[in-house]
């Protein structure tokens, strides 16, 4: 007769050897293990009575199974977050002018408004980040708009320029709990499938609202009203934001609900009550998205320079150009669900038909390449039709449409990449870039004045078309080699 013992042994050993293992030895997940990691969600297959996990694959308390309508009002709150702190951002370079004359400062030094806002996003993102992965998402989201929402007060009644940049820093640190935050919460709720779409929504707000804002800035700062009350809409957007957080979004963080879960079997009567959730913060690099970024912010100061001072527009009116980059924002958030969308249909007649390659984050990187090839095409466009004896549609239709579509798809497709491969650490993953992207979009700005008034806006402009065709290649690479590179991360995944 067969020792059972010495069978379930062979049996564990034989299950061992099946699993995948990375170059230093240690276990890497199957596909199905990854897409557990990537929703957070998943049974224990043990039978260790003390381990709290979900109660099936329909637990009413796994934030993937929430209803379609409160994963949708969650959605909302987050992108509706990131467009207030992001309004925040750029609508002050319309108060640019009165700062100067109100405060008698030099034109750089108003800048700072933009760029301490913009350091202020490098700061706090690693702090934010780990606090999520420890308390969850809904407290540190609400203490950091509950802070952008206090230190708008001081920046709106200012009476010296000191109380103006220290306001707006602090702004930042607090309004960039959103944008830690916001990658990780929709991980939280969507599967990989369904995440594509709420990430072009949710980059929309990111990259939309800051165009959007010195339109509305300028009109305001224009009127009767005067530039305070800039400060004064930031300061509204965000309390509302503030009331929304606190009543309307749960607790989504699949470790803390266990967690909490696990306290409550202690508190009655369970003292081994546990839920084991491993993982370590690892910050990653985005260059080609810090750069973008680091573009999107000299455009505040590049606009007005070429329309304004250049063409000689009125205040409100060389405002308006921006709506050519935000047209090219829709134009690309639509060829993007309509590629994410044609993708799912693939991949699921691949599911159906059994063969096939399912999907995986480089999957994301052919439509970042087509955008980083229409980056510096817009840019080429926009420097050489801005002499004002050149009709000004050249600058807008082709250069500023181009540009704004191409910069979006950029930055989607790199936001959704790093949120398919650190899905388990999305929010430290986040925090990260957070930190290096806004770095270059508060050192840019500062530079701008000094190179368009060097070189014009030509090649000025031509200077930064030549640093992004450098930047093409990298999803190219990317998508050749990404599978490669993913492997060396334990913190990495897959997505099927």
């Amino acid at each position: 007769m067969e020792d059972p013992e010495r069978r379930a042994l062979e049996d564990s050993s034989a299950t061992e050897a099946e699993l995948p293992h990375s170059p230093d030895g240690s276990e890497k997940p199957t596909n199905q293990q990854s897409l557990r990691s990537l929703t957070g969600s998943g049974t224990q297959l043990g039978d260790d009575p003390d381990l709290v996990t979900w109660d099936g694959p329909h637990d009413k308390d796994d934030p993937q199974n929430f209803s379609l309508a409160r994963k949708l009002l969650i959605t909302a709150i987050w992108i509706y977050g990131c467009l207030v702190t992001c309004i925040a951002s750029s609508i002050f370079s319309s108060a640019h002018d009165a700062i100067v004359a109100e405060f008698n400062a030099s034109p750089t030094v108003a800048t700072l408004g933009v760029s301490l806002f913009l350091l202020g996003y490098t700061v706090a993102p690693p702090l934010w980040g780990p606090l999520s992965e420890r308390f969850g998402r809904r407290w540190p989201m609400l203490l950091g708009t509950l802070l952008f929402t206090i230190f708008c007060v001081p920046v709106a009644v200012a009476d010296n320029l000191e109380t103006v940049l220290v306001g707006r820093f602090l702004q930042a640190a607090g309004g960039s709990a959103a944008m830690s935050l916001a990658g990780g919460g929709l991980v939280d709720i969507w599967s990989p499938e369904q995440r594509g779409l709420a990430v072009v929504g949710m980059v929309s707000a990111v990259f939309g609202s800051p165009i959007i804002a010195p339109v509305m800035g300028n009109f305001i700062a224009a009127s009767h009203l005067g530039w305070r009350w800039t400060q004064w809409i930031s300061c509204i957007m965000g309390g509302s934001c503030t009331v929304l957080v606190l009543f309307c979004l749960p607790e989504t963080l699949p470790p803390l609900i266990l967690q909490s879960r696990a306290a409550k079997m202690r508190r009655e009567g369970n003292p081994n009550a546990r839920s084991e959730f491993d993982g370590t913060q690892k910050g990653i690099k985005a260059l080609v998205q810090s750069f973008i970024f680091g573009i999107l912010y000299l455009v505040f100061v590049a606009y007005p320079y070429a329309f304004r001072r250049v063409r000689g527009w009125e205040l409100g009116v060389s405002s308006l150009p921006f709506l050519g980059m935000f047209v090219g924002v829709i134009l690309g958030a639509l060829v993007l669900i309509v590629h994410t969308r044609a993708q799912l249909v693939r991949a699921s007649k691949t599911t159906a038909c059994g063969k096939g390659k399912l999907l995986v984050p480089e999957d994301r990187l052919p439509m970042m390449t087509v955008g980083g090839c229409l980056i510096p095409v817009g840019l080429f466009i926009f420097a050489w039709t801005s002499d004002p004896s050149i009709h000004w549609s050249g600058m807008v239709v082709g250069g500023s449409v181009l540009m704004g579509m191409g910069m979006y798809m950029v930055f989607a497709q790199c936001f959704a990449y790093l949120m398919d491969v650190y899905a388990p650490i999305a929010n430290s993953a986040m925090a990260s870039n957070t930190f290096v992207r806004s770095a270059f979009g508060a050192g840019f700005p500062l530079f701008a004045p000094s190179m368009y008034d060097a070189l014009g806006v030509d090649w000025a402009t031509s200077t930064l078309g030549f640093v992004s065709i450098a930047m093409i290649p990298i999803p190219i690479l990317y998508y050749r080699f990404g599978a490669r590179i993913r492997s060396w991360s334990k913190n990495s995944v897959s997505v099927t």
